[in-house]
């Protein structure tokens, strides 16, 4: 069966980090996080519109406490985020700390935002062709898009869509264009119609895949200009997981409730 020590394919691994090789240069990094996703005026009132009609549906969607997470200015922690993306290895989707190799999982996706990861994934709902059309070109940004679907009236599928449309692009995956675009449109369509979606494997294969798009721009030394991306699901790991190491309480942060639930079980966990 060969040796099973991995000690020695690890250490190989370790010195092909970019924290091995990169030049720390923080003026690369200067629009790595234009994609936060930050609050924008009228999106509370928009939620609360549609909140009133479909939080229950919601809750069926395993959502409901994922777009509550919209609602308020998420702390960011860029010098937290440009060091952990220096210890990103590809070849073991994995950060390598120097206590051992750590890597985002399931359980946290759904310990941190509550999402689905159970549902069967149907490629063939990602293939359909929309069915309302989204005025997102020459919207004149989020502010335009919420002024064009924004109504008054009793909320409706097509509302609906919109307002997924936006909290997805804008606040869960946080497209590096910056502005609206449909591309989660086939995936807001799939859970107005009543289809399980397992979101949380979708957001954390996206974190997978942005973590590659830095490391392999660190490996080459070119500037990590917006990426997009939910660095925001990679600040609140890290911020579970390193608290103590960062001397910062997170149970004080006012934006997740959820993340104190996830402390505790850590820490219970930890005590057994």
């Amino acid at each position: 069966m060969g040796d099973l020590d991995p000690t020695d394919p690890i250490n190989l691994e370790i010195g092909r980090l970019p924290f091995k090789h990169a030049n720390l240069d923080l003026s690369r990094w200067s629009n790595a996080f234009r994609s936060w996703p930050s609050p924008i005026p009228g999106w509370r009132n928009w939620y609360l519109r549609v909140s009133e009609a479909k939080s229950t549906i919601w809750e069926v969607y395993d959502i409901n406490q994922c777009i509550n997470f919209s609602l308020f200015n998420m702390a960011k922690n860029e010098s937290m985020l440009i060091v952990a993306a220096h210890f990103w290895s590809d070849a073991m989707n994995a950060f390598l700390f120097g206590r051992g190799s750590m890597t985002p999982t399931l359980i946290d996706v759904i310990m941190l935002t509550s999402l689905n990861i159970s549902a069967l994934d149907n490629p063939f709902h990602l293939m359909t062709k929309p069915t309302y059309q989204l005025k997102t070109k020459d919207a004149g940004g989020w502010k335009g898009y919420m002024a064009h679907h924004m109504k008054t009236s009793t909320v409706t599928d097509r509302d609906h869509v919109a307002f997924l449309n936006m909290w997805l692009e804008r606040f869960i995956y946080c497209g590096k264009t910056v502005g609206p675009t449909t591309n989660p449109q086939a995936i807001t369509e799939a859970l107005v119609s009543g289809h399980s979606i397992p979101l949380g494997k979708h957001l954390l294969g996206s974190v997978y895949s942005l973590l590659h798009n830095v490391s392999a721009k660190l490996a080459t030394g070119q500037p990590i200009t917006n990426p997009g991306g939910p660095w925001w699901l990679i600040n609140l790991w890290l911020n579970l997981y390193m608290h103590k190491t960062l001397q910062q309480d997170p149970t004080s942060m006012s934006f997740c409730h959820t993340l104190k639930i996830s402390i505790l079980i850590c820490e219970i966990e930890n005590s057994g």
